[in-house]
């Protein structure tokens, strides 16, 4: 949720073009391990997950071009980083929401989407 409005924020003033912006995102991050729980837990079930060694990884990308594809990501789980929304929150006076409140309102959403 915090993405998509700040991407209308940034989107509706032209002083924000030609500028780098990191999008909001709530200060501590969490860790994969952390949203997983929290969406278990949002969601009533057990947090089950594996994690697969990159080697495993790189073994199933031989049969599914998909996964092969994927393998260059792997560093996203393998090493921390920060985003700094510093700019964008001071700019717009905008407070990203906490992981477990975007959490409920994205699965609250879909729970209560409408579909045809």
């Amino acid at each position: 949720m915090d993405c998509a409005t700040g991407l209308t924020l940034l989107s509706n003033r032209n002083e924000c073009y030609n500028q780098i912006w990191h999008l909001p995102t709530f200060n501590p991050g969490i860790d994969g391990k952390t949203f997983i729980e929290l969406a278990a837990k949002e969601l009533g079930v057990d947090p089950n997950y594996s994690v697969l060694k990159k080697w495993m990884v790189k073994m199933v990308g031989l049969f599914d071009k998909t996964i092969s594809e994927s393998v260059e990501m792997i560093y996203q789980s393998e090493f921390e980083y920060y985003f700094d929304s510093t700019k964008f929150d001071d700019f717009f006076k905008y407070q990203p929401k906490p992981y477990k409140d975007g959490i409920h309102e994205t699965i609250e959403f879909f729970k209560n989407k409408v579909t045809p």
